[in-house]
């Protein structure tokens, strides 16, 4: 009697882990989704406004191109974003068409010939080789995060009751872009050391 109810209560354990595991992996499935899709809109619509409003709009040759960086686990997010773009500017804004490109943080050389490139967040080590890379290239940065301004990032959004651009000054000068003065007015200056 003693054995069967020791073998019940194994049972149970068991499935009480299998239970847990479950849980756990679909807990982490979830982590890789922690990117609003409302916001992801607004980057979408904002993305090819800042090529246009900037230096960068002097690079373009036939069509805008955006790069859009990730990680493997944001793979499924980064394309949604690419859908939006391409939904959001199904003929192009001005007289240009648009361009999106997407790669994982380990083949930047895919970005080479972008006026832009949007960074979710990836660990230090890639963020750093991001940024050394986009500004070898003269690439302007921008990213989901607000907290990778201060890894060098050149812009980002706020978005609250208003969405205000929070520009990294010192980034965009290091990497020689320029920005129009109407962005500069609605945009918040970010500084080294604070939010």
């Amino acid at each position: 009697m003693y054995r069967i109810e020791y073998v019940k209560e194994i049972g149970i354990f068991t499935k009480f882990n299998i239970l847990m595991i479950a849980i756990l992996f679909h807990a982490n499935i979830l982590n890789a989704s922690v990117y609003d899709d409302d916001i992801l809109n607004i980057y979408s619509k904002m993305l090819p406004r800042f090529i246009v409003m900037s230096s960068q709009k002097a690079k373009i040759k036939n069509n805008l191109e955006i790069c859009v960086l990730y990680d493997k686990i944001d793979e499924r997010t980064a394309s949604s974003l690419i859908d939006k773009i391409n939904s959001n500017y199904p003929h192009g804004i001005s007289e240009f068409g648009i361009k999106v490109v997407q790669s994982s943080y380990t083949k930047l050389d895919v970005c080479q010939t972008s006026q832009l490139a949007f960074m979710f967040n990836s660990d230090e080590t890639n963020i750093k080789n991001a940024i050394l890379f986009l500004n070898k290239e003269n690439i302007l940065s921008m990213s989901y995060d607000e907290s990778l301004l201060e890894n060098g990032v050149e812009i980002s959004l706020f978005i609250g009751r208003k969405v205000i651009p929070h520009i990294n000054m010192k980034a965009i000068i290091q990497n020689k872009i320029e920005l129009d003065n109407m962005l500069l007015r609605v945009s918040k200056i970010y500084m080294e050391n604070s939010k």
